[in-house]
């Protein structure tokens, strides 16, 4: 294969985005948000090329009703920055229309402005465009991953630039802790932030990274039922490589309990019991291999009792005194979901809105978002758009859910983990938005893609790739070529490339 063939420049760019789009404190930087929508567009490019070359069609319609919801959840915010007459206006969004009248008002006292017959649903439609562009690219990136990373050797290859951030960033996260050079705010003389500005956004990478992880090592795994656990371990092929990933989880843990974000641990122990509880439901097994989940966690604990665990305490035990700005601020929006409930106010506007309706914070431009994305996505696009785009996400879920539980019957193990991992990955960030803002930083939000593209990816492979499978099967049974290195060989014969 070429190394300009078209997946070779597709990966380069997604390693690119996973490797560095958290280094500048998550691409929320205007520099930092231009490179990541670039590469992921050049990524979409590409992949038109290559599906356009190949002759195959750009989408495949297996789960239609989960794609014409979210369709449509893009055409309503489309509909946001359609210039429309004053009349059509307060038809459809009085507020809006009220709001575009007292500004043009004020401006023609000051003689800044004349009268204009023509507004939008948004009250800021180029903000609203801006934001509709980054969403894409984040759509573009999770579609691709979910096309082209679809055999087992391309999946390892994607996990390589993530294991690689996950590491720098626990270790730069614990150094930061360790050494007192970490963020310090009125109440914490120390916390964990790694590359990020904020901490919870730092969790929330980092909760969203150790189910995926997790899922890999124990792929790794070959467990005999007549053995004994440490049996099991030790006479593993891969005994070296397991040992290194619980060590490197292990230090994510313990990085994502000194960021000192509340939500954030929440959020990780949550999808620790998700993952589990979905195991235990595919696989019948309410042990299994997962004590290893229990193992990492008593591991941690004990290290971050060494080190000193007592900040980490304190933030839930003082959970009473700082938590009322963010309520304050959910209840003043709640008057602006009564005015714009059927349109919103336009894709990416809330921190506009908010100087409108803020009654209680004294100083409301520090609120550029809602701390809770649901909240926020209902304010900015209306209460019929975030049901199409929540019902697309669920749909999606449950369709996922089917592909891992046959992956497992069929005994593909590294899909299956891997799948499973990226879901408990996902419940993470979606739970932690409770309460944050996490999807609207980035990095953040293009590995919250890159989840959705993988769990898409592992069920998603050719017929043609199915068959050759079988058909290795088949030669394997008949020569008693049982060992994982010869396998391994033989799977690779058969990966159709460019």
């Amino acid at each position: 294969m070429s190394f300009f063939s078209s997946f070779n420049i597709i990966y380069f760019f997604i390693f690119s985005i996973l490797l560095t789009s958290p280094l500048p404190y998550g691409s929320v930087t205007a520099g930092g948000k231009l490179i990541l929508q670039l590469q992921a567009y050049i990524i979409l490019l590409v992949y038109a090329i290559y599906l356009y070359r190949s002759k195959k069609t750009f989408l495949h319609f297996s789960h239609k009703y989960q794609t014409i919801f979210f369709l449509i959840f893009i055409v309503l915010c489309l509909v946001q920055i359609i210039p429309l007459p004053t009349s059509v206006l307060s038809l459809l969004s009085n507020s809006s229309y009220e709001i575009w009248v007292t500004s043009q008002n004020l401006l023609q006292e000051l003689e800044l402005a004349d009268w204009k017959s023509f507004y939008t649903i948004s009250l800021s439609p180029h903000t609203t465009w801006m934001s509709l562009v980054l969403l894409v690219s984040y759509v573009s990136l999770g579609l691709v991953v979910s096309r082209m990373f679809n055999t087992d050797l391309r999946l390892r290859l994607l996990l390589i630039p993530i294991f690689i951030l996950s590491m720098f960033e626990a270790s730069y996260g614990l150094y930061q802790y360790l050494s007192d050079s970490g963020v310090t705010d009125l109440f914490y003389k120390n916390m964990a932030t790694g590359t990020f500005i904020n901490r919870n956004n730092y969790a929330g990478l980092m909760e969203m990274t150790i189910p995926l992880i997790l899922g890999y090592t124990l792929s790794l795994f070959t467990w005999n039922n007549n053995r004994s656990y440490l049996k099991n371990i030790t006479s593993s092929d891969n005994f070296s490589k397991q040992v290194l990933l619980l060590f490197i989880l292990g230090l994510m843990f313990l990085a994502l309990i000194f960021s000192l974000s509340r939500m954030g641990i929440i959020a990780a122990f949550l999808s620790l019991i998700f993952f589990w509880l979905v195991h235990s439901s595919i696989t019948k097994q309410k042990k299994g291999n997962l004590w290893i989940i229990f193992f990492i966690i008593g591991i941690v604990l004990l290290y971050g009792l060494a080190i000193g665990l007592y900040p980490a305490f304190e933030r839930f035990v003082s959970l009473k005194d700082d938590t009322p700005d963010r309520v304050i601020v959910w209840a003043d929006m709640l008057s602006a979901v009564r005015d714009f409930p059927v349109f919103g106010t336009g894709l990416g506007t809330f921190s506009y809105i908010y100087l409108l309706y803020n009654k209680s914070i004294e100083n409301p431009v520090e609120f550029v978002y809602a701390h809770n994305d649901y909240l926020q996505m209902i304010i900015e696009t209306g209460i019929p758009a975030t049901l199409f785009l929540l019902t697309s996400l669920l749909l999606f879920f449950r369709s996922s859910y089917n592909r891992i539980k046959e992956l497992y019957i069929s005994g593909e193990n590294l899909r299956f983990y891997m799948g499973l991992g990226a879901m408990a990955g996902v419940v993470a960030i979606l739970i932690h938005s409770l309460t944050d803002f996490n999807l609207h930083i980035p990095s953040n939000a293009a590995y919250f893609a890159l989840l959705l593209g993988i769990m898409g990816a592992v069920g998603n492979v050719d017929k043609s790739k199915r068959d050759n499978s079988d058909k290795l099967s088949d030669v394997t049974l008949e020569t008693n070529l049982t060992k994982p290195r010869i396998r391994k060989k033989l799977r690779k014969k058969i990966i159709s490339e460019d």
